[in-house]
C-alpha cells in the first residue's frame, strides 16, 4: 500500500464544537497559509453518546481547502508532524485504525484528566496506549495551558509531556475594538459561554455576585445562559439582558461589555478559556476565578465572587489606568496567542524531545493518582456491568 506523504496530519472527531473545534480550525488555517500540506483523518470516538450528533460544518469545510488530503481509515501515512486532538477522543479507543509514521506526534490535551471534585474522567496512561494500538505511534502530550500541565504531571513518568504548551491561537487581526471601556453612563458586566450549568457558579449568591452590581449605572449582559438551571438555584435574573448562545458575533458581543467576568462550577476545570482571550484581545478587563491564574497569570484580575462588585467599581473609578492596562494586556495576548506564530511554534515542537520530569506544580501525588486510577477503572467496570444487565 502506497503511503500518503504530508507535512501535517490532524486526527480528530469532527463532531467537536466550541473551543476545541476553534483551536483545530485556527491551527489548520495557519498551517495551510504557511504552505504546508495537510492530511485530515476523522475518527469516531465514544465521547459523543448521541450517535446522531452531526459533524461540525466548519471542520468539515477544511476538506475543501486546496491541497488538503482526506485520509481514509486503514491508510498508511507518513507525516512530519501528527496532531491527535482531545484526549477524550481516544480515551476509550476509536473505531478507526491507520498506520502512521511521524517524526513528531502529540496529543493536544484540551481537557483535564481530573474533574473539579478530584475524581478522574480519563486515564492518560491508557489513552496513550490506545493511540499506539490504533495508529502505531506513541505521542507526547501537549497541554493547552498550565492548568492541564499541572494535571498531567501527576502521571509522569508514564507519559511524556512537551516542554512548551500548545496553546490556543487566534487570528488577532480579526479581534479589534472600536469602543473603549466605560465610555457611557451605563457599564455592562457580562460573559459568554455554552449554555452549560458547569460553566456557571454553583450558588445563587455567587451567580449574583459575579455579574454587575444591582445599582444605577450598571447592567448585566450575557450570551449563553442556562436560565432554567439558574432559576432552580434561586438566582434572580430580572433585568439581565440574555442573548442566546452564538446569536451575536462574538467580537460584537464582547465589545458591548465593559468588564468580562467569568466564574464556573466547582465541578468544572477550565482547560484554557478561549472566550477569556477573546475578551483580552478586545481590550476588556477580565475578572476571573483564582483557579485560572495558572493559565493567564498577570493578564487578568482575580477575585472571589463576593469581591467582584468592589473590583469592577474600582476599575470604573480609574478609567484611564484601566484602559491603558487593557491595551497592554491586549498587546501581550496578541504576541502570546497569535496564529501567525504557529509556524515558529511548530518548528520548536519538532525539536521538542519531551520531558518526564515532575518538577513544577502537580495536581496529585503519585499515590493519589494511582488511587484515582483504580477508582476510575472500578466505575468503568460497574458501568459496563449495568449496561450488560440492561440488555438482558
Amino acid at each position: 500500500m502506497t503511503a500518503s506523504r504530508i507535512d501535517i496530519l490532524l486526527v480528530y472527531d469532527p463532531r467537536f464544537t466550541g473551543g476545541t473545534a476553534s483551536a483545530i480550525l485556527t491551527d489548520a488555517h495557519a498551517f495551510h497559509t504557511a504552505g504546508l500540506t495537510i492530511g485530515l483523518l476523522e475518527v469516531t470516538s465514544g465521547f459523543f453518546i448521541d450517535a446522531g450528533t452531526g459533524k461540525n460544518t466548519a471542520l468539515a469545510a477544511l476538506a475543501d481547502l486546496p491541497g488538503v488530503k482526506v485520509i481514509k481509515p486503514e491508510a498508511c501515512v507518513v507525516a512530519d508532524t501528527t496532531f491527535f486532538h482531545h484526549p477524550l477522543t481516544f480515551a476509550h479507543k476509536v473505531q478507526e485504525n491507520a498506520k502512521i509514521r511521524s517524526n513528531t506526534s502529540v496529543l493536544v490535551s484540551h481537557h483535564p484528566p481530573f474533574r473539579g471534585d478530584g475524581s478522574l474522567e480519563y486515564d492518560p496512561i491508557a489513552t496513550t496506549r490506545y493511540i499506539e494500538q490504533s495508529f502505531g505511534i506513541r505521542p507526547m502530550w501537549a497541554p493547552v495551558s498550565g492548568v492541564i500541565r499541572k494535571h498531567l504531571r501527576s502521571f509522569l513518568p508514564f507519559i511524556r509531556l512537551t516542554k512548551a504548551d500548545w496553546v490556543n491561537s487566534f487570528d488577532t487581526g480579526n479581534w479589534l475594538s472600536n469602543r473603549p471601556v466605560f465610555d457611557g453612563p451605563i457599564a455592562a458586566v457580562g460573559r459568554h459561554s455554552r449554555e452549560d450549568p458547569l460553566k456557571w457558579p454553583d450558588t445563587a449568591a455567587d451567580v449574583a455576585a459575579h455579574v454587575a452590581p444591582r445599582e444605577a449605572g450598571w447592567k448585566t449582559r450575557v450570551m449563553g445562559c442556562p436560565e432554567a438551571h439558574l432559576n432552580s438555584l434561586g438566582a434572580n435574573l430580572d433585568g439581565w439582558e440574555i442573548v442566546p448562545f452564538n446569536n451575536e458575533p462574538v467580537d460584537c458581543f464582547v465589545e458591548s461589555l465593559d468588564v468580562f467576568s467569568y466564574f464556573h462550577s466547582g465541578k468544572w476545570v477550565e482547560a484554557f478559556g478561549r472566550t477569556i482571550v477573546e475578551a483580552m484581545l478586545m481590550e476588556r478587563p477580565c475578572v476571573l476565578s483564582p483557579s485560572l491564574r495558572d493559565t493567564f497569570g498577570p493578564m487578568a484580575h482575580y477575585a472571589n465572587p463576593a469581591d467582584v462588585h468592589d473590583l469592577v467599581r474600582s476599575l470604573r473609578t480609574n478609567v484611564k489606568a484601566t484602559r491603558q492596562n487593557c491595551a497592554d494586556i491586549r498587546e501581550r495576548a496578541a504576541q502570546q496567542y497569535a496564529s501567525k506564530a504557529i509556524p515558529e511554534r511548530l518548528s520548536s515542537l519538532q525539536s521538542d524531545t519531551g520531558s518526564c520530569s515532575r518538577l513544577g506544580p502537580i495536581q496529585a501525588a503519585p499515590i493519589t493518582a494511582l488511587r484515582k486510577l483504580i477508582g476510575l477503572k472500578r466505575r468503568q467496570r460497574n458501568a459496563v456491568s449495568i449496561e450488560q444487565a440492561a440488555k438482558l
